[in-house]
């Protein structure tokens, strides 16, 4: 059995003291003001299984997401604090740091899987045309998202789009700088990787 990377294993550490202290939290008089709840925390719970299942199917092909794991411990964090602080309605900085972390790490994801799955001349002499193909995935994702929360607050009373008129255009803003801050600093070090190379020989 191949032993996972450093950062997937202090990250797992990361995820059950997580979850150790929701389940605190829930259960404790110290927390009574939080929105925490069984059904999020199983929420949360599935999600983890489902990327846990993910990395493991990609890693059998050769593909390394070993990084998903910090960035989407940073989202659960702010997904956290954005329960126990009522974000939407008084800390709404908190919803679009969660906006901005899950587009890095769905763009990271996009970007993995094209550099597997797309011819290698494709993405090695056109990084630009990947990365725009990356931007555009990603984009469709976030436009969804916000179409699914227009939805399910239409038909069920929900509050999943906040109280302010600029919510949604607002949450597509920092998807979208989540995208261009992933794609920037990935081509940026790619450019700066194949410069060294060539310098090499």
């Amino acid at each position: 059995m191949i032993k996972p990377p450093l950062v997937v294993t202090i990250s797992r550490l990361g995820f059950l003291i997580y979850g150790l202290f929701i389940v605190f939290a829930m259960f404790s008089r110290l927390f009574a003001e939080s929105e925490a709840s069984i059904g999020w925390f199983a929420y949360l719970a599935v999600i983890y299984l489902v990327a846990e299942q993910l990395y493991a199917t990609f890693r059998a092909r050769g593909v390394d997401l070993a990084f998903a794991f910090p960035i989407m411990l940073a989202i659960y964090i702010l997904s956290l604090a954005s329960l126990f602080f009522q974000a939407q309605e008084r800390l709404p900085i908190i919803n679009r740091a969660e906006h901005f972390c899950v587009f890095v790490l769905l763009t990271y994801v996009i970007w993995v899987f094209f550099l597997k799955y797309l011819p290698h001349n494709v993405w090695s002499d056109h990084p630009y045309y990947t990365a725009i193909l990356a931007f555009s995935l990603a984009a469709s994702f976030g436009v969804i998202n916000e179409i699914v929360e227009l939805f399910v607050d239409s038909v069920y009373g929900t509050h999943l789009i906040g109280a302010s008129r600029f919510d949604t255009p607002l949450d597509l803003l920092m998807n979208t700088l989540g995208s261009v801050t992933f794609l920037s600093a990935e081509l940026i070090l790619g450019l700066t990787d194949r410069q060294t190379n060539q310098d090499h020989q």
